[in-house]
């Protein structure tokens, strides 16, 4: 009787701590990182989901709550976790008020953004595209709805428009897919090179607008400065497969299972990393678990010109069986048609015959092929 007594002025406390624990890791849940800024240019600040304010700098994650403002001059560009890609131009004001995706553990997609003042730029990732209805992007005045898409949308606020010269309220400008611009009194569906607008007044119904405004064909600011907009970096998936010359095809992706395939994602124009192990003696690349005899390791930065992607790679192999290992630094460029395999193994960095560049130092080099494609992920 004496236990169970203990026990019952035990189980409260016990219930508290439970209850306490699960407030806690619902909270981290929720500020679990939505994003992450990329790039910034001239001087921009986030004002955070806990009350404190800093200025926003490259790296810098950002969680559900967050405020990211940009000042004259400035433009931000964030990657999401779903991979959309978002620029915030300058004099603007974005919320990310909730963002969570079903790949990085949120039981469903949820993308929930708030225009507050400004323009900004946006290339949607998986949320917009595979699953549109769990996407809303807010004005003031407006919603506007996607369909995997590329688009503008400006709220101009009472000085905004003034410095414009044009009305206040939401304009939405599409450069791909289509967007269903929405307010109190109705809709209006922009498809490719449409724009509409919904002004602030209580009755006004959303229109599309017989031209595309001037302000949004060349950004205000890049105007007065006689510059073009920034443009929006592509999301880039860069693959290198190690295979056989003999092979039919090399379409098949199979050979990632023995770690002879090495992809990695990458915005056009910043640095990616890319590494190979290979094992000599057997004249093909290590399988997982084993220690290689070598290892090479890419930077690598892309771009994209029409269908072509242009590669640049700067190279350092080390021979992990060695004391110390050596460093052999390389420069190429190499073009090769976007989304298509190609044979690279007489290129480059897989033209020299040192043991530690990748494939050279097989035992069968007739057979030992290399094989380069880059996916353009915006499309």
């Amino acid at each position: 009787m004496a236990s169970c007594n203990r026990l019952g002025a035990y189980l409260p406390h016990l219930l508290a701590t439970l209850c306490s624990l699960a407030i806690c890791l619902g909270a981290q849940g929720a500020w679990a990182s939505a994003g992450k800024i990329g790039i910034v240019v001239g001087t921009a600040r986030i004002s955070q989901h806990t009350g404190q304010e800093r200025p926003a700098q490259r790296g810098d994650d950002l969680y559900e709550g967050d405020t990211v403002a940009t000042n004259t001059n400035s433009n931000v560009q964030i990657r999401m976790i779903d991979d959309a890609i978002i620029w915030v131009r300058p004099d603007s004001q974005l919320k990310i008020q909730r963002y969570r995706s079903d790949q990085h553990g949120a039981p469903k997609n949820e993308a929930v953004l708030k225009l507050l003042s400004g323009t900004l730029r946006q290339v949607t990732g998986s949320i917009g595209k595979a699953s549109p209805g769990d996407y809303r992007l807010s004005t003031p005045n407006a919603t506007i709805g996607i369909r995997g898409t590329e688009f503008d949308v400006t709220f101009a606020t009472a000085g905004i428009a003034a410095r414009l010269n044009t009305q206040p309220g939401t304009y939405n400008r599409v450069f791909a897919g289509s967007t269903v611009l929405e307010g109190p009194s109705g809709r209006v569906t922009l498809n490719q090179g449409e724009a509409g607008f919904i002004g602030m007044a209580p009755g006004d119904n959303p229109q599309l607008l017989p031209r595309i405004p001037e302000f949004m064909s060349i950004q205000p600011n890049a105007a007065q400065r006689g510059e073009a907009a920034p443009t929006t970096p592509r999301s880039l998936q860069i693959s290198v497969r190690l295979g056989d010359g003999e092979e039919s095809t090399v379409s098949s992706i199979s050979s990632r299972d023995n770690n002879t395939e090495q992809r990695v994602r990458a915005l056009e124009g910043e640095r990616a990393s890319l590494g190979f192990a290979q094992d000599p003696a057997a004249g093909k690349a290590a399988r997982v678990g084993a220690r290689p005899a070598s290892q090479s390791l890419f930077d690598v930065v892309a771009k994209v010109s029409g269908n072509k992607a242009l590669l640049q790679f700067m190279a350092q192999s080390q021979s992990v069986g060695s004391a110390g290992g050596q460093a052999n630094k390389v420069v190429t460029s190499l073009s090769v048609n976007l989304g298509v395999w190609t044979d690279v193994s007489g290129q480059g960095l897989w033209s020299g015959s040192s043991a530690n560049v990748i494939s050279s130092s097989s035992a069968r080099p007739h057979n030992s092929k290399i094989y380069l494609k880059v996916d353009d992920l915006s499309r």
